[in-house]
């Protein structure tokens, strides 16, 4: 099963107006032995990996949540 990995970020202080914005992680394309299962337990790491690459996300932003989607995802540019 293809599974995406997909990060909800929001700006500090502004999670109450709903200024998040969510970003696909990895999916199973990139990372082969990604499941359901793996996501769930171990999204941690590829997560923390990818804050790390991404500055634009490292003042101002906080990782509000995770999560793991069966199939290919679709960006709704506010979570």
């Amino acid at each position: 099963m293809f599974i995406t990995v997909v990060a909800v970020l929001c700006r500090l202080g502004a999670a109450a107006s709903g200024n998040c914005v969510e970003e696909i992680v990895t999916d199973s394309n990139m990372t082969p032995d990604m499941s359901m299962m793996a996501c769930a337990v171990g999204a941690q790491a590829p997560l923390a990996k990818w804050m790390d690459e991404h500055p634009i996300y490292h003042a101002n932003w906080r990782l509000d949540r995770y999560k793991c989607v069966p199939g290919h995802y679709e960006i709704k540019g506010h979570a």
